[in-house]
């Protein structure tokens, strides 16, 4: 018994010992017909038959299973097909209101070409698309560059009690960890400082089982060389080199500015910069979040970050364009305004 259940069940006492003689006999009766209506109420056990001498209720012999199966939808509860918009041709859902994607038009972004060999495997090209498709979440998990994180209930996780269920409490973050991790094993945005070894081990060694490992494997090499050019990947793989990690920093930059109506694909000096201790790094970006090498000290993402989409989805962002931000320019807007207002409220928050 939990402390909340003994302490309610102490009150409970308190409350009973304090009632009158009257408010007992209304309780009693009260307990009485709910008792009445429990047994006149049929179990999923239960049948009435109409005999000669009247109804009869007794036992339909249904097991667990049919007593858990019964009564289930002979459908699935399918949205209506909704037409693509006819702006920017984004997929759109029930309800979802005409122009909420782009304004109807009035926001424009220039989207780049993916990478030859990461678009074969998206659209069946490739004769390890279907395997990559049906485990692009794991594949996905594997080269983020941050960490999913929520309060969830284990027990119900775990399966021992019944069917695999993921039931999260509030809001879902996504972490970067700085790479201070002592003698454990690498992993996340760790895994990128030896990329440039050939043998790719520390990335292999996290491949599943057997039935996938061997198609995992051929997988992850492709994708290491896809992400290659990704600059948070040349970042990373700077330090793969470096005898004392301890000493150095990686300073991310959470407001990177792209004028993502003609281009979307940042330079490595614009999305982070490698220091080492004791130089002056606070000044080199706006807004940032700098990682250790001596420490694993985790730091939140926000989804209104333009950052956020290209560290927590590379196989969405190979080239770390630039994601979702609440500064995306409209049609007819030049930069440098979005720039004075945002200095503006800047300064007025200051």
């Amino acid at each position: 018994m939990t402390v909340e259940q003994r302490q309610a069940r102490r009150e409970n006492q308190r409350y009973s010992a304090s009632m009158t003689d009257e408010q007992r006999q209304v309780m009693r009766e009260k307990r009485n017909q709910q008792n009445r209506a429990r047994r006149r109420t049929l179990g999923p056990n239960c049948v009435v038959r109409n005999t000669p001498h009247g109804s009869e209720i007794g036992s339909n012999n249904l097991n667990t299973t049919d007593v858990v199966y019964q009564n289930l939808p002979v459908s699935a509860h399918i949205l209506k097909t909704q037409p693509d918009c006819r702006h920017c041709g984004a997929k759109r859902f029930e309800y979802e209101p005409p122009g909420f994607c782009c304004m109807n038009g009035k926001v424009k972004l220039q989207i780049p070409a993916p990478p030859e060999e990461l678009r074969r495997l998206y659209t069946g090209e490739d004769i390890q698309s279907q395997h990559f498709i049906e485990n692009i979440r794991y594949f996905n998990s594997h080269f983020s560059f941050t960490t999913m994180y929520c309060d969830y209930d284990k027990n119900l996780a775990s399966a021992r009690d019944g069917v695999y269920t993921f039931k999260a409490h509030g809001q879902m973050y996504h972490n970067i960890h700085s790479f201070g991790n002592g003698d454990n094993e690498p992993s996340h945005l760790q895994l990128y400082f030896y990329d440039d070894d050939h043998s790719l081990s520390h990335r292999f060694r996290r491949a599943r089982d057997e039935i996938y490992r061997e198609r995992d494997i051929s997988i992850i090499r492709c994708l290491v060389h896809i992400l290659r050019d990704n600059p948070y990947s040349e970042t990373f793989r700077s330090l793969g080199q470096v005898e004392d990690v301890d000493e150095y920093r990686i300073v991310l930059n959470m407001d990177y500015k792209l004028d993502q109506r003609t281009y979307n694909r940042p330079l490595t000096s614009e999305v982070a910069a490698v220091w080492v201790e004791g130089n002056d790094i606070n000044k080199h970006f706006d807004r940032s979040i700098t990682l250790f090498g001596n420490n694993n000290n985790y730091y939140s993402i926000r989804p209104s970050d333009g950052c956020y989409d290209p560290l927590s989805y590379p196989l969405f962002f190979p080239r770390a364009e630039l994601g979702w931000h609440s500064d995306i320019p409209r049609q007819g807007i030049d930069i440098s305004q979005i720039n004075t207002t945002r200095q503006r409220n800047a300064d007025n928050s200051g």
